[in-house]
């Protein structure tokens, strides 16, 4: 398993502990020499210009010596270890561009390097926007550290409160992220995982009645709770972002986050070859094109918009009405005052704040006359692209002339410093809309007590459910009697902390259709009353992803029963695009006026029957798609499921020795008959048993051997299983201890 900070150790013993390098062990890089080399011409010497970081990086390292500057690329190495808002990818390109500047090449050694696919901690807006801040306290942190005696600094890299006290004692320039996610790299099991001040700060003030002692300091008291809370649940690990903990801070963090400006990406138009950005800029404001004749004003929702332009441009197709309706609704109706606007070009991005009402003027080839007001922050000096995470910078995919921008609005707004020196305590940057979003959704760790009740082990169901935190989609399969549909409820139910209507289930059939699951036109009675009309109506899919985006603070999972006995592409149709890229937005076939996207807080949890349709038929795009977790009898998680049931229930355990010995003798996985099928009390007696082996197993077996000649009674019928038993068969030993076999008649009576 890839261990963070295992990696962030060996990074902090070669630079803190001594002078050396995790990069170029026995290199002296991490010196006091360096770190002031990098004081002066990295912290001093700011690029406030145009430009991504590491370009304006690579300015002003120009002319360092060669150490400096691979102090600078691991710096940037640890600093980057922990997030999990940015790929490996992107993270490598960060730190490969301080390493070109070596006039002989460094490699990220290859154990640290796939550390960096690994990220644990969603960081924030300020962390990704203002990496130079950040970063400029790491070279001052070292610059402080390099002054103190070698016996000082290595009491304090063996007590976490002397390291603590060290880096507070560093002037913090709006680096709070920075600092909260070094104290975890260097001490994870006293500092939590958290990179945002305002969420510590509301945690300790969510659980002030686990305090016995207040101290003040933030950092102590969140320690304290932490091990109060961790003592009175010892099964269950304390995580402050999962249930039941998450319930008690996170929902007003996440209503008070959401409640700031709206963002929007607005496209310029090009006139005669020549695009309108630059007058936007010049001359402050945003605009799209709109050139029909509305009778009276702009309509105050998007239905009477649509109406509107049904009269004023009847030669628009319903979908290019449905198209224009959106964007006019967009621009005119939901876009205010005060809203975060961001267009850009190939030089960069342009952010700004709206500042007026809608107003209609004459402009060239009518491509502008439908105008805001914008005040841009950046007019002469566009944001890179490259400064934003991986979800925010898809945001600007799509084709829209007005999109909305989400949740990653403060990232676009911190990006441009708007907003930054609002708070008293300096800590603005931490517009973090984004982060409760993300982060309020995620996942409770199965508990010990889920596990009992499911005769299922804690291990497997956190290996599921860490598979549905990373992919979001996961596939139950298995073959009849498993308990895929069981469990797929029991966990869906657990996972959203059985909160009203949070999950649902569907069932896919051969005739089900993308109308059936996301949206379709339905009949409903004409307008007029005579005859018939149709309106487009939402699915159960779409409804929960509309649920799941008014509540962003709860999961929300789709149950997919039978997921294999529909067609895949048929159902999902663009929707397949959005399950492998969550984080980019699509056009809808039926809503082509609208954005759509995936909210992080929807899930869902398929089952299938492996002896409906083999696992190995599967497409491709599906496999890439979900994660596949198996249920096969005599495997983990199910072998020894039924003899765990059977003992809790105290009835005979010789019906686990039956199922094993069926399923011995069909010797095929995907053919298995699964334990749920006996357990029930009905299996406690012989006629019970007798009555599910005639309606229940025997016809799914009699099914599988169509055919093929085989007599299905002769070869799994009780008698015939329970004699094989009796003769030294899967586990003779326990039905004599049980119930000594007698000769029977071929009654499907077990032996008296």
């Amino acid at each position: 398993m890839v261990d963070v900070y295992a990696a962030a150790r060996r990074i902090i013993e070669a630079g803190f502990a001594a002078d050396d390098s995790a990069f170029t062990p026995g290199r002296p890089v991490w010196t006091a020499e360096s770190a002031d080399l990098l004081y002066k011409n990295f912290v001093q010497r700011p690029d406030a210009g145009t430009g991504s970081f590491t370009r304006k990086l690579h300015g002003q390292l120009d002319g360092v010596p060669a150490s400096a500057i691979q102090l600078m690329a691991e710096l940037i190495y640890l600093h980057l270890l922990l997030p999990r808002d940015l790929t490996g990818t992107t993270k490598r390109k960060v730190i490969g561009a301080a390493l070109t500047l070596l006039p002989e090449p460094v490699q990220i050694p290859a154990d640290l390097d796939v550390v960096l696919d690994h990220g644990r901690v969603k960081a924030g807006v300020a962390y990704l926007t203002q990496r130079d801040r950040q970063i400029a306290w790491l070279v001052r942190v070292l610059q402080v550290w390099k002054a103190l005696p070698r016996d000082e600094q290595r009491g304090a890299l063996d007590d976490p409160w002397k390291f603590h006290e060290i880096l507070y004692r560093v002037p913090i320039n709006a680096a709070y992220s920075q600092r909260n996610l070094l104290l975890n790299l260097v001490f994870p099991d006293v500092f939590l995982d958290i990179a945002s001040n305002k969420h510590k700060r509301l945690i300790v003030a969510a659980f002030t009645d686990r305090l016995t002692t207040p101290t003040g300091d933030v950092e102590r008291d969140l320690v304290a709770i932490r091990d109060t809370l961790d003592a009175e649940s010892p099964d269950q690990p304390v995580h402050f972002y999962h249930p039941p903990w998450a319930d008690r801070w996170l929902p007003s963090a996440v209503a008070a986050a959401t409640t700031g400006p709206r963002g929007w990406l607005v496209r310029s138009a090009r006139a005669h070859g020549r695009s309108l950005l630059d007058d936007w800029l010049a001359d402050g404001f945003c605009s799209i094109s709109f050139t029909e004749r509305l009778d009276g004003e702009i309509g105050g929702s998007k239905a009477q918009i649509v109406e509107q332009l049904r009269h004023a441009a009847p030669d628009l197709t319903p979908a290019q009405r449905t198209k224009t309706a959106g964007v006019l609704d967009r621009f005119h109706n939901r876009m205010s005052e005060g809203d975060i606007v961001v267009a850009g070009d190939r030089r960069g991005l342009y952010i700004g704040q709206v500042t007026g009402p809608v107003t209609q003027v004459a402009s060239t080839d009518d491509l502008s006359n439908l105008r805001r007001a914008v005040r841009w922050a950046n007019a002469t000096a566009p944001a890179d692209r490259d400064d934003l995470s991986d979800a925010a910078r898809s945001k600007l995919a799509g084709h829209l002339s007005v999109a909305g921008l989400g949740v990653h609005t403060a990232e676009f707004a911190t990006l441009a410093g708007i907003g930054e020196g609002d708070d008293a305590d300096g800590e603005s940057a931490e517009l973090d809309s984004a982060d409760v979003t993300d982060l309020a959704a995620e996942l409770p760790e199965p508990t010990t007590d889920l596990a009992e009740r499911l005769f299922i082990d804690r291990e497997w169901l956190a290996e599921t459910v860490d598979l549905l935190r990373e992919k979001k989609q996961i596939v139950l399969y298995g073959p009849p009697g498993t308990g895929k549909t069981y469990l797929a409820q029991k966990l869906a139910r657990f996972l959203t902390g059985e909160a009203d209507n949070a999950y649902r289930l569907v069932q896919f059939h051969p005739s089900y259709a993308y109308e059936d699951f996301f949206e379709g036109y339905r009949p409903r009675p004409a307008d007029d009353g005579n005859g018939v009309g149709f309106s487009l109506e939402p699915g159960p899919f779409k409804q929960l992803v509309e649920d799941a985006r008014a509540d962003p603070a709860q999961p929300y999972i789709l149950i997919i029963d039978e997921i294999n006995r529909a067609n895949l592409a048929k159902v999902f149709g663009e929707l397949y695009f959005l399950l492998e890229y969550r984080e980019s937005n699509i056009a809808l076939q039926y809503s082509p006026g609208d954005d759509f996207d995936l909210p992080p807080n929807v899930y869902l949890i398929g089952t299938m029957n492996t002896a409906d349709r083999s696992i190995a038929l599967v497409d491709a795009a599906m496999r890439r798609r979900f994660y596949f977790q198996s249920l096969f009898p005599g495997e983990p998680p199910l072998v020894d499921m039924l003899r765990r049931w059977l003992d809790d229930q105290q009835l005979p355990a010789n019906r686990a020795d039956l199922l094993d010995e069926l399923n011995r003798r069909i010797g095929d996985r995907d053919a298995a008959v699964g334990p749920s099928y006996l357990m029930t009390s009905r299996a406690a007696t012989a006629d019970g048993l007798a009555r599910i082996w005639k309606t229940a197993i025997l016809p799914l077996l009699e099914e599988r051997h169509v055919g093929d000649g085989v007599d299905v009674r002769a070869r799994y019928g009780l008698d015939t299983l329970w004699k094989a038993l009796a003769d030294g068969g899967t586990s003779a030993a326990t039905l004599t201890a049980v119930e000594p076999p007698e000769p029977v008649e071929e009654t499907g009576d077990e032996p008296q």
